[in-house]
């Protein structure tokens, strides 16, 4: 075997990586997997963009998609979209001012928004001379807490980071907070007021569009021990705090848990709107391939590197395609474990080399409980989430930020179990199965 083919391989291998896409910066990698709607029966970005354009003075909308599936960088074309109509848009990773082990209190999420928006402004040089961008929103807290009177002793330090690092003074500030929640709410809705007036101000526009796009909240998962507590002020931050969450005068995105609409069904209506982002449909509900979503899939993979140099014929692709169930993240850390796995081997590799890859990602996702597996196997059957009561909504929200369970689109919404894990599931559920029981 040549050093030509372990060139291949690393080039391959590094194209793989799993990170945001900025689909003008890396064209030579980006897909829209939109245009031809294989995915979707419409383009979520060109939802939230009507949205944001056709509401002449604010939208505060909701947008989600598992992690891997290309949130983020469908959120970068949006930014892409909307400057080129001239608005002004402001895109925050909230992973970098809120921990996503701990649950988020309103008190919290509307203070670090204020603080991750007067930090993205203030990168803008321009509009340094400005006093309300100048002084930030962590300044002003300080000076809030002073004209409120709330105790809090000594808020020395870097607040950012004690509000994401330090739960203690997390849990002092929530509490000497809980009284004081409206004062917050106008102080934070005033300094978003300030800042734009400032940009209208400085690009001479009184109509400026201003757009916030907070990102990454669906990562906010908790613990294996507190995640039932994180997902439960994820749902009481968004749907019992929607009204402090509309920002005067902007246009809002914020990103949530794919989870969270089965979770607090109805949520939509209390915004201007919601899109979710699919897995790409692979197969129909009754387990036929889909050849508009596997033809998506290997556009993608083509872009990345010379599939057919690795596999071989499109049979061995689309087996791969199918594993992994339309979800990106899975498809790519297939693709790197066949080129590990291969890396003494000659090309295209084996069948052997594509089972062993299979089953060592399989077993990632392994093992699945009894209980887990009879919830499993009913909605590998019936493609619905089968949900029992509400007290089972946080095992439904893990087998979500799990990907136990993916989520498609085409017309109707439905849900399936994952292809790698489904014939385990159908196994060890029918080993359960005792005499008398149903279908």
């Amino acid at each position: 075997m040549g050093s030509s083919d372990n060139i291949f391989r690393q080039e391959f291998y590094q194209a793989l990586v799993d990170r945001p896409l900025d689909p003008e910066e890396d064209a030579r990698w980006y897909v829209p997997l939109y245009d031809a709607r294989s995915s979707a029966p419409s383009d979520p970005i060109d939802e939230l963009q009507a949205t944001i354009e056709w509401s002449k003075l604010e939208s505060t909308q909701l947008f989600s998609g598992f992690g891997g599936t290309g949130k983020t960088t469908e959120l970068k074309r949006l930014k892409r979209r909307l400057e080129a109509n001239g608005a002004v848009v402001v895109h925050c990773d909230m992973l970098g001012y809120l921990n996503p082990s701990t649950p988020v209190d309103v008190s919290d999420f509307l203070l670090a928004t204020a603080g991750a928006f007067g930090e993205e402004l203030a990168k803008d040089t321009a509009l340094l001379g400005e006093p309300v961008i100048k002084e930030g929103y962590w300044t002003r807290f300080r000076n809030f807490l002073a004209r409120t009177h709330v105790e809090f002793g000594d808020i020395g330090g870097d607040l950012k980071l004690n509000l994401k690092a330090d739960p203690s003074f997390r849990e002092r500030l929530q509490e000497r907070l809980r009284g004081h929640l409206g004062a917050l709410v106008k102080d934070v809705h005033g300094f978003f007021g300030e800042c734009i007036v400032a940009l209208r101000r400085h690009h001479r526009d009184d109509e400026l569009r201003v757009v916030l796009l907070l990102d990454s909240m669906e990562k906010v998962v908790g613990t294996t021990t507190n995640a039932p507590d994180v997902a439960t002020s994820l749902e009481t931050l968004f749907r019992s705090h929607a009204d402090k969450l509309k920002l005067p005068y902007m246009h809002v995105v914020y990103s949530v848990p794919p989870w969270l609409k089965i979770k607090a069904p109805g949520i939509a209506q209390l915004y201007s709107g919601a899109q979710w982002i699919p897995c790409v449909k692979v197969e129909h509900r009754n387990g036929q391939a889909w050849n508009a979503g596997l033809n998506e899939l290997e556009r993608i993979v083509t872009k990345r590197g010379d599939w057919q140099r690795l596999l071989g014929g499109r049979e061995a692709l689309d087996e791969l395609l199918r594993a992994s169930g339309g979800y990106l993240r899975d498809l790519f850390r297939l693709l790197q474990v066949v080129l590990r796995l291969s890396r003494h081997d000659p090309l295209p590799v084996s069948d052997r080399i594509r089972t062993l890859a299979l089953d060592e990602l399989r077993n990632s996702y392994l093992p699945i409980s009894n209980d887990d597996a009879r919830w499993l196997e009913r909605i590998r059957t019936t493609h619905n989430v089968e949900l029992d009561g509400q007290e089972k909504l946080h095992e439904l929200a893990r087998f979500y930020d799990l990907h136990l369970v993916l989520t498609y689109r085409n017309g109707d919404e439905w849900v399936s179990v994952h292809p790698l894990i489904a014939g385990q599931v159908k196994r060890q559920a029918a080993a359960l199965k005792v005499p008398g029981d149903g279908p």
